[in-house]
């Protein structure tokens, strides 16, 4: 029985920890400590790997170091995490066009993003779509 309290307790706490670890990456980076940044980044998304949120922290603070193709992994691992959460695929849109300069690829994932969520007129604009 008391295992399976302290397996419970170690199971909630986990999700927690990756979230204060992705908190403290994005300090850290705003502070300039890039490398820290990466690991602290690398170390939430192993507490939680299946936090988008995470791998987007991991994905900017790869980007800030100039892993660009491995930021670009990272943030397509989070839309096959989630291929329906459309926040993944703006995420990887927005990278494509602003630090790959890749427009083709982004207006692909921009249109999947819209698919997912068509009430987002700046979604929509974003994607070069006319508004609603």
């Amino acid at each position: 029985m008391i295992v399976l309290a302290m397996g419970a307790i170690i199971l909630a706490v986990i999700p927690w920890y990756a979230d204060h670890l992705r908190n403290t990456s994005l300090k850290q980076a705003e502070m300039g400590y890039r490398v820290d940044s990466l690991q602290t980044a690398e170390a939430a998304v192993f507490y939680n790997p299946l936090s988008v949120q995470s791998l987007f922290v991991l994905a900017g603070a790869q980007q800030r170091i100039g892993r660009l193709l491995e930021a670009e992994t990272t943030l397509t691992r989070a839309t096959q995490l989630q291929p329906q959460n459309y926040a993944t695929w703006e995420q990887l849109a927005l990278y494509e066009r602003d630090r790959l300069n890749e427009p083709d690829k982004a207006a692909e994932y921009f249109r999947k993003a819209v698919d997912l969520n068509p009430v987002d007129q700046h979604l929509k604009a974003e994607a070069g779509m006319a508004a609603d």
